[in-house]
């Protein structure tokens, strides 16, 4: 590698590792319960985990500037994929849902695929009409035009919270990227009706709405997940119960290894635990804001924002909702979740942020972070 990123390479290395530990913690009573094998879902995480960190690597060394050229092929296998959970026998249901593409051994979540690709597009796009980009019709419409027609093919994948996710990260690259305040917030304001219906006109999202709003209310129904997630942080306390010790996860818990890990988390390593947890990923952030406004090519600056603020709010939104602070949707933590479609997608990001920030970078492009850039490279 031309440079190593420590503080990205250190920090994913790490997450990795502490994926497969608290997958094993865990998941050790669901395994034994439902396979008769304790290290079912730490064999296979493992696995996963190693393959994420080979694909990390693959791309910290991969010319990122070489990903514009692939986009169209991107594109189109992504709208392949994506429309594929839709043909049976290929796509696999699972709790009511149609997400999964059926591979045999493993099960491919496409949705995964579409943020990463998304992202390079719009790094892409929006760095191509840079001059177009103060008129809507030429200038923001095309690139709005797929990321929702990719929003809705996720929509009717019912997953809501992957789809929101996606439409969050595309205003941060528009607002990045140089597009009117006008626009976007004229967008912002057009989607929050749209966004708001489809959380009314399903039944199980207005559910969860309010049953978040008071869990109490029915506790052993609607509120029940939320209940059981926040015992478990106060069941942790400040240092936790211990490795390995969550009673929660003894089928009180709902999703342990994956939706609500960070829950068993706290249980185990306490408030202080996954405060040091919840670093990494700030860290991470920081970082990758600091590869963002130190490159000097508008593709990777813009390429760089858009794989920060998505692993953010990926980091952000689970452990949110595993504290209560937000209704519970379906949002692995990075990296640490069980899950291979999500985990090498991570990895992927984090390497091209890796490989950006191994290029020669200039401060002055942007002197109004000058001072911020020193303080938090000195903390590192």
């Amino acid at each position: 590698m031309k440079k190593i990123d420590k503080v990205i390479f250190y920090s994913v290395t790490l997450l990795l590792l502490l994926g497969i530990l608290f997958v094993y913690s865990s998941s050790y009573y669901i395994s034994l319960k439902y396979t008769n094998n304790p290290y079912y879902f730490l064999i296979r995480q493992s696995i996963w985990a190693v393959l994420s960190f080979i694909v990390f690597i693959f791309f910290s060394n991969y010319d990122y500037l070489k990903l514009k050229k692939h986009i169209k092929p991107f594109i189109l296998i992504t709208i392949v994929l994506l429309l594929s959970v839709f043909i049976p026998g290929v796509g696999r249901v699972s709790g009511g849902a149609r997400r999964w593409i059926n591979l045999g051994l493993f099960s491919l979540n496409p949705s995964e695929i579409a943020k990463l690709t998304v992202i390079i597009y719009l790094s892409y796009i929006l760095t191509k009409k840079q001059s177009k980009l103060v008129n809507f019709t030429f200038g923001l419409l095309p690139p709005l035009l797929l990321v929702t027609a990719v929003f809705f093919v996720i929509l009717m994948q019912s997953n809501f919270s992957t789809a929101t996710l996606l439409l969050l990260v595309s205003f941060v690259l528009f607002f990045t990227g140089g597009a009117s305040i006008k626009h976007i917030f004229s967008i912002f304001i057009t989607s929050l009706p749209i966004l708001i219906t489809f959380i009314i006109q399903v039944s199980y999202r207005k559910i969860r709405i309010l049953s978040f709003l008071n869990p109490w209310e029915d506790i052993n129904g609607n509120g029940y997940h939320i209940i059981q997630s926040l015992r478990s942080f106060a069941e942790g306390g400040f240092w936790g119960v211990g490795l390995g010790n969550s009673v929660q996860k003894m089928g009180k818990l709902p999703t342990p290894h994956t939706d609500f890990i960070f829950s068993v988390i706290a249980e185990e390593i306490g408030f202080i635990g996954a405060f040091l947890i919840a670093l990494i990923y700030m860290v991470i952030f920081l970082r990758g804001i600091l590869i963002a406004n130190r490159c000097e090519n508008k593709f990777g600056q813009l390429l760089a924002f858009g794989i920060t603020s998505m692993i953010a709010l990926h980091a952000f939104l689970n452990m949110s909702i595993a504290a209560g602070i937000i209704p519970p949707t379906g949002i692995p933590l990075p990296f640490i979740s069980y899950g291979g479609s999500s985990m090498i997608i991570m990895a992927a990001s984090c390497g091209i942020l890796m490989n950006i920030s191994s290029y020669s970078y200039s401060s002055s492009t942007a002197p109004a972070y000058t001072e911020i850039e020193n303080i938090i490279q000195e903390s590192f």
